[in-house]
């Protein structure tokens, strides 16, 4: 042990004076920095859930309401979903021999509180495909109001004062301002264009309480048979998912 040391020391000392006589070696280092990768991800899948219906006057989706009119179908789900429309209730009328005009009963919810509320009628459309490829929105009187046999010739319903809403950012859609429907006939309620429409959007017919009130009309000929007893129709709202 003691001689490798000597020759250790020997050998050190001999590299050093040899050092002494040539150019300094400049030492080697790793090189500063560097680059590294990682990856980012995210998915998408379609979202099939329900949208709750929601205030059409002051819409926030985090205080959805239940409509308080009973009869109404179950709220549709899905990535394009119509989740809400309102009965159209013309209440009782006395019968008359003269032409006549009937405006539709404001529709009626519970606040997420528990408040009761009357509101205009409404529409409520859910775009979450995610593709902004638009959709149109119809109505069609399927046929005239009946009463067993009786049909109730030449009622025309009128809606006006078409008014959209949403909780969310998304480019508007065009509502139309007045519908008059034909029985059998679909006409036109909402389109929106490509990149138009996304999210939650309410069409409400009349912009406040007051205006609803004279917003969904009915009008019956005088001349009009009228037989006591209640007169129907349904009105079918049909969603594509294309614009016009």
């Amino acid at each position: 042990m003691k001689k490798t040391i000597k020759y250790t020391t020997l050998t050190m000392a001999t590299l050093l004076a040899a050092g002494a006589l040539i150019s300094p070696i400049n030492p080697v280092h790793a090189a500063d920095g560097g680059t590294a990768h990682s990856t980012g991800s995210i998915k998408y899948v379609t979202d099939n859930s329900t949208t709750d219906p929601i205030d059409p006057t002051n819409p926030d989706p985090d205080k959805p309401v239940t409509p308080t009119d009973p009869g109404h179908e179950n709220p549709g789900a899905g990535p394009l979903s119509i989740d809400y429309v309102s009965n159209i209730n013309f209440g009782e009328q006395k019968t008359t021999g003269t032409d006549a005009t009937y405006y539709a009963n404001l529709d009626k919810i519970s606040e997420s509180d528990g408040t009761a509320s009357e509101v205009p009628n409404f529409v409520q459309v859910t775009d979450k495909r995610g593709s902004n490829a638009g959709w149109h929105l119809s109505v069609t009187e399927d046929t005239q109001f009946k009463n067993g046999n009786d049909t109730l010739d030449g009622a025309l319903i009128t809606m006006k004062n078409g008014t959209l809403s949403t909780p969310n950012d998304g480019e508007a859609p065009t509502a139309s301002t007045e519908i008059k429907l034909v029985p059998g006939t679909a006409s036109d309620v909402v389109d929106a264009a490509t990149d138009k429409g996304t999210g939650t959007w309410l069409d409400r017919f009349g912009n406040d309480a007051t205006d609803g009130k004279q917003s969904i009309s009915m009008f019956v000929p005088g001349k009009t048979k009228k037989v006591q007893g209640e007169y129907k129709t349904t009105l079918t709202w049909t969603l594509t998912d294309s614009p016009a």
